[in-house]
């Protein structure tokens, strides 16, 4: 698409935006409290279903296994074109210690919008929302496009696989996962492990007679840290998205791990990890790493019994790497130029190339090309996570004028 072209519909754009409207569109969904797993969940997307449908669009809702509500917008142009799936999740984390403003408040202050998930991802769901709205009145020659709104991404993105394996088809994906507006074509995939540790229990008087679960935990954990999993990759910037991590421990007395008996030994332990890697096939490897470690501690200590699994109940996400056409990378570098004045940033780019996306089962899936911009990032599920109102903005007009340009390719 020419210069002209686009300065034309960027003007139709900037007419069509009533950025007061955009804001409240955000803080509606602020206000809605959509924290993974919570009973009231679903709600969120009853509500999002009821805002698409005053646009016209044509909408659909699908259950996950777990009876998560999955939300499809369908915006026809005209068929036997190209189809340009947007996905995005409305499902949030749950709340942490340290915030001085409201998580549900949707409060500005300073030209940032603060509230749990504005970041993590309602402010790129909104963006998409009025992408929609605008793209509406506008009106296009050609093309489809489909607005994705799901639950489950914390759970390994179970929404997004389950409109997938009904039938979800595109030619081109954009998830809104927050980047602070850059391209990302490059992630990790993602998936977690636990590993139980099971002692035997002595008073502290005895505990020579004791197999220590506490002691073989800080053991395991200490040889998981130093554990290298990029042996085999040979690229740098590769080898900076291969990382294992240990992210929660616990260990004490009993099933419950009880832990108002300091005299005692606790005789159950249990290590929570995560990994991110960038190749399907190392994924064999890294989990025998992690078998050797787990059986040297077996056969030291021949009391305990220690037992290393991999997560069950959600899916692995996948990691990404999509090739764009010169075409696109233009159409990007001319968007972000008339809307940001500033050189487009694509491919992999820290730290958010390290979060895992929906955007891995798509393109695992579909095998389309693609990319993961959106608003947020460097606030992101923190307290007072918070969102820049101009990136929020911009954030909508990117989506409007890509969305325009890709569908005219």
């Amino acid at each position: 698409m020419d210069n002209k072209i686009l300065n034309n519909y960027f003007k139709k754009i900037e007419s069509c935006l009533d950025e007061n409207e955009a804001i409240d569109i955000l803080k509606s969904i602020i206000q809605i409290d959509s924290r993974t797993n919570s009973k009231n969940e679903n709600n969120i997307i009853e509500y999002w279903e009821s805002k698409y449908s005053e646009l016209g669009t044509i909408n659909k809702i699908h259950n996950t296994n777990d009876n998560r509500f999955n939300l499809i917008s369908n915006l026809n142009f005209s068929d036997n074109h190209k189809t340009i799936i947007f996905n995005g999740h409305l499902d949030t984390n749950h709340i942490g210690s340290g915030w001085t403003t409201d998580p549900f408040g949707g409060e500005i202050n300073d030209n940032y919008i603060y509230g749990l998930g504005v970041s993590n991802m309602k402010a790129s769901i909104a963006a998409m929302f009025y992408c929609a709205k605008i793209l509406t009145k506008i009106g296009l020659d050609k093309g489809k496009i489909i607005f994705t709104s799901v639950l489950g991404e914390l759970q390994g993105g179970v929404g997004t696989k389950a409109l997938l394996d009904n039938g979800l088809k595109g030619d081109f994906f954009i998830n809104g996962e927050p980047t602070d507006l850059n391209f990302m074509t490059i992630h990790a995939g993602t998936y977690s492990f636990i590993i139980n540790i099971i002692g035997e229990t002595r008073h502290l008087s005895k505990r020579d007679e004791a197999t220590d679960a506490t002691i073989i935990l800080n053991k395991i954990v200490n040889d998981i840290t130093n554990l290298d999993i990029t042996t085999n990759i040979k690229d740098n910037d590769e080898k900076k998205l291969n990382i294992i991590h240990i992210g929660s421990v616990r260990s004490g007395l009993g099933e419950n791990f009880s832990d108002d008996r300091p005299p005692q030994v606790s005789d159950n332990a249990i290590i929570y990890g995560s990994v991110r890697f960038t190749n399907f096939d190392d994924i064999t490897n890294i989990n025998y790493q992690i078998e050797q470690i787990t059986s040297k501690y077996n056969n030291l200590y021949k009391k305990a019994d220690i037992k290393f699994t991999i997560q069950s109940n959600n899916p692995i996400m996948p990691p990404i790497k999509t090739n764009l056409s010169e075409n696109t990378i233009n159409l990007i570098n001319k968007s972000n130029k008339l809307i940001k004045n500033s050189n487009a940033m694509i491919g992999q780019i820290l730290p958010y190339s390290l979060y895992g996306t929906d955007a891995g089962h798509i393109v695992n899936k579909l095998k389309i090309p693609g990319f993961v911009m959106g608003s947020g990032g460097k606030y992101n599920t923190q307290p007072d996570e918070r969102v820049l109102l101009d990136d929020y903005i911009n954030n909508i007009k990117l989506y409007c004028l890509l969305s325009i340009g890709l569908l005219n390719q």
